[in-house]
């Protein structure tokens, strides 16, 4: 009797293993637990953080804006991740409560970032605006910008990933303005004013031009020659202060050169448009196959070092999967132990976020 006891107990255990095993593998199931960062000092009454009580992987987590999957809420409250990415919801009420749940026990607040371009419409469900190119004239984009910042406003967005302001739209057909570079320049200062007065983050797209003027970016690596008038729209709104500018996978010759790599890649592209220009610095999504196949899979870490390394304020992601995330952050505190990445870098970026979330900082 003891002896079938004992096998019966062996043969419970490795069920039990087995089930385990089972559910660890399912997908969109991944079981990653994150302590609460009791360490944080911040005080909601007067609004203010003490930096110093930030750990290396709580500031490399807050510069990074994420895919808003709601298994992920605690985890990414918890590992302190700056922003989260909406895509589409049936209903208005469903996205609204979904950005309440991400922000209700946030230690500070995301970033709601959405691509709210008319042509790409994460609501058309529910609420319709026109494409860019159906804009035709400044007064209507900024009747239009101040429209969508309000509507942005009321269901909780914060940041919105447009205007595009590239010349040309090959690949989708309506994602910019019409009309000469000065014009383009004319219609996104009017649309982002509308936007920025309604509490809307303006996102200005996608530095330095040509991203949809030939191959997708989205589907493999890209380049483009750079002129003068590409960049005539990013140094007007940068003059009119928009709050961010996002940088393309392209790389580029001409007059912004990244020197045979992705412009996102690139310290040089990184710094020159930091010279004219104070506002936040987001990349375009990391998983794009126009950033992602320029490196082996093997070399998955050196990407995320570069990309540290580039001097972005903020890295998009889309991956859903929070393992990882935590490589990533991982692998960017090694990279900062090891000697290869200012941990001061980091920290000048992580500044600029906060203070553009409207926190008081200490220390």
């Amino acid at each position: 009797m003891s002896f079938w006891s004992k096998e019966y107990k062996i043969t419970r255990i490795l069920i039990i293993i087995t089930l385990l095993l089972f559910l660890l593998n399912v997908p969109g199931k991944e079981f990653v637990w994150v302590d609460y960062p009791h360490n944080i000092e911040y005080d909601e009454d007067t609004n203010t953080l003490d930096f110093s009580t930030l750990t290396l992987k709580q500031k490399i987590a807050q510069m990074l804006i994420l895919y808003a999957k709601e298994d992920n809420i605690p985890r990414f409250q918890n590992m302190f991740i700056g922003g989260v990415y909406l895509d589409a919801r049936e209903t208005k009420e469903d996205f609204i409560d979904d950005v309440n749940k991400f922000q209700k026990n946030a230690i500070i607040p995301f970033f709601i970032s959405v691509d709210m371009e008319g042509c790409i419409n994460p609501f058309e469900n529910f609420y319709l605006v026109p494409t860019f190119r159906e804009i035709e004239s400044d007064e209507k984009a900024y009747q239009i910008g101040s429209e969508v910042g309000s509507f942005l406003q009321g269901v909780g967005v914060t940041m919105n990933f447009a205007p595009v302001i590239d010349l040309e739209d090959k690949i989708f057909n309506c994602r910019n303005f019409e009309g000469t570079p000065e014009e383009i320049a004319q219609r996104a200062n009017s649309y982002l004013n509308g936007l920025q007065e309604q509490g809307v983050m303006a996102v200005a797209k996608h530095y330095p031009g040509k991203t949809l003027a030939n191959n997708d970016p989205h589907l493999e690596i890209t380049s483009a020659i750079i002129t003068e008038d590409d960049l005539i729209p990013f140094q007007e709104v940068m003059q009119n202060n928009v709050s961010a500018v996002m940088v393309s996978h392209l790389i580029v010759e001409g007059m912004v050169n990244s020197e045979n790599k992705p412009a996102v890649l690139s310290q040089k592209v990184i710094n020159d448009l930091k010279e004219g220009y104070d506002g936040l610095i987001i990349t375009d999504e990391i998983g794009m196959l126009g950033l992602a196949t320029y490196y082996s899979s093997a070399y998955v870490n050196q990407l995320f070092t570069d990309l540290y390394n580039s001097g972005s304020n903020m890295i998009l992601n889309f991956d859903r999967n929070p393992l990882n995330i935590l490589h990533l952050i991982n692998a960017v505190e090694e990279a900062v132990k090891k000697g290869e990445l200012s941990e001061d870098k980091i920290d000048y970026s992580v500044r600029k976020i906060l203070e553009a979330k409207g926190i008081n900082i200490i220390n």
